[in-house]
């Protein structure tokens, strides 16, 4: 079985979750601190790690299956770290970020921009009509700032022209831009319980600590940028 994920695949398969940030606002609300919601959204992609892989052999149908809802789970859990912290959720414009934090295809550093109320220096990028969200001011900076390859052209057009209609469109190119990242990671995450999965036992206890660690991390980012959005006034 190959273990290899072409950015395409990660493009599309963000673009094409499942859910919404409506079913992470109902979720979030059952919980009483942000400690607990992070806890238990570890403890469910834990257990389904731990069963997709607890028969070694039939691990291998089951991978894409646990993928997929360790997928689900991560855009569940950050936007419920959002809703429980106070910050206004913007969809997949806040997946896409956290996505380039958590890849390390970014630094915390680029989420500071602009606010209405604060103006812009240079190099920032204002967040305001032209940039309806604090995500899509993020993405419009980074893509400005034309690092990664075929970008460049990108992000000069988005920020010369600060149009709403561009703005709505931030979010493809930027996860294109940071997909090879993201592609690596889950790589390596399948090529990890393709092979522990072999193993009685060890399998299964591999599939729970890889997706637990997998949504710690994406947690962390989360956290990040909803911290730096408040701070934004978003």
């Amino acid at each position: 079985m190959g273990t290899a994920i072409g950015a395409n695949v990660v493009v599309d398969a963000f673009d094409k979750l499942g859910a919404a940030p409506s079913m992470a606002q109902r979720g979030v609300s059952e919980y009483g601190t942000l400690a607990g919601w992070r806890a238990s959204q570890t403890a469910q992609v834990a257990a389904a790690g731990a069963a997709a892989m607890a028969v070694p052999g039939a691990h291998l149908l089951a991978l894409t299956a646990d993928v997929g809802f360790l997928l689900h789970k991560m855009s569940i859990c950050a936007w419920g770290i959002g809703f429980k912290l106070g910050a206004t959720v913007d969809g997949k414009d806040d997946l896409a970020v956290i996505l380039g934090l958590w890849s390390g295809a970014m630094e915390p550093d680029a989420l500071s921009v602009g606010s209405a109320t604060a103006g812009a220096s240079a190099g920032w990028i204002v967040f305001n009509a032209a940039y309806p969200t604090y995500g899509t001011a993020v993405m419009a900076k980074a893509l400005a700032a034309g690092a990664g390859a075929g970008v460049s052209a990108v992000g000069a057009k988005i920020a010369g022209k600060k149009s709403g209609k561009l703005a709505a469109k931030l979010s493809k190119p930027f996860l294109q831009k940071i997909a090879q990242k993201v592609a690596v990671k889950f790589s390596a995450l399948l090529g990890s319980k393709a092979a522990t999965g072999a193993v009685p036992v060890l399998g299964a206890l591999a599939g729970a600590g890889i997706n637990s660690y997998f949504i710690k991390k994406f947690a962390d980012a989360a956290e990040t940028y909803y911290r730096s959005k408040i701070r934004a006034g978003g």
